[in-house]
């Protein structure tokens, strides 16, 4: 019989080659994929940078992917506004900067009552983006009636004959030149739009209708001033 040793039971635990062996073993090549690929781009060509120099060649791409992102976002997913007059108080008083989503009116139309950031070419051929509540659609006859010259439930504006109503809409409108009444029919593929303070703004009562290749987006989260931070234009509940 067998007697158990303890050098014995050492050597069978250990494999071969000894724990130097195992620890050759544990040891892997660094990988390719945490060197920087402007770094092994430099090897590639036949320069090997200092480690000093693969660690600010890491950087400076890092900041390049994150300057592509931004740049990517700015364009074509969300940009910054700041409204410089009062044509939109109280939704919007002057100063107001808030986000603007360019993605939503891919995939489905403006609808009124929303708030919209669109361009207006001027008419020296400059375009300037402004944002205005959007009243009424491409096909659809708007008419507004004086609320300085109709009692509170018979002013306002009607589409196609019916008063628009809700929070959107809730305000006094006026006509220009002070007109009992005004009436325009939207061409197709364009937009209606009113400054909820109507009074002093200038929107399409003026300079008429908004192209729809013209919207860029709906404001969503409103920025500044500080301490009105948050979603807006009905975004996760917040008011129209």
């Amino acid at each position: 019989q067998r007697r158990w040793h303890p050098a014995r039971a050492r050597a069978m635990m250990t494999p071969r080659g000894g724990l130097g062996s195992m620890n050759k073993r544990k040891t892997k090549a660094p990988s390719k994929a945490k060197t920087p690929w402007v770094v092994r781009a430099a090897q590639a060509a036949g320069w090997t940078p200092s480690p000093g120099v693969a660690g600010a060649l890491g950087w400076v791409q890092a900041l390049a992917v994150a300057g592509v992102l931004a740049w990517l976002t700015l364009t074509f997913v969300l940009v910054r506004m700041t409204v410089p007059t009062g044509s939109m108080a109280p939704t919007i008083a002057v100063g107001t900067s808030f986000f603007v989503d360019k993605i939503s009116y891919h995939f489905r139309d403006p609808a009124p009552g929303e708030i919209v950031v669109f361009w207006r070419t001027q008419a020296d051929g400059r375009r300037e983006r402004l944002v205005k509540r959007l009243i009424a659609t491409g096909g659809q006859l708007i008419e507004i009636r004086d609320c300085d010259q109709f009692p509170p439930e018979d002013c306002g504006l009607f589409v196609d004959g019916a008063k628009l109503t809700g929070a959107a809409f809730d305000r006094a409108y006026h006509t220009v030149g002070g007109l009992r009444t005004q009436q325009w029919t939207v061409p197709p593929d364009h937009h209606f739009v009113l400054g909820d303070n109507a009074r002093v703004s200038e929107d399409s009562r003026f300079w008429g209708f908004v192209s729809r290749a013209d919207v860029i987006g709906e404001p969503f989260l409103r920025v500044w001033p500080p301490e009105q931070f948050g979603f807006m234009n009905g975004y996760f509940g917040s008011a129209p």
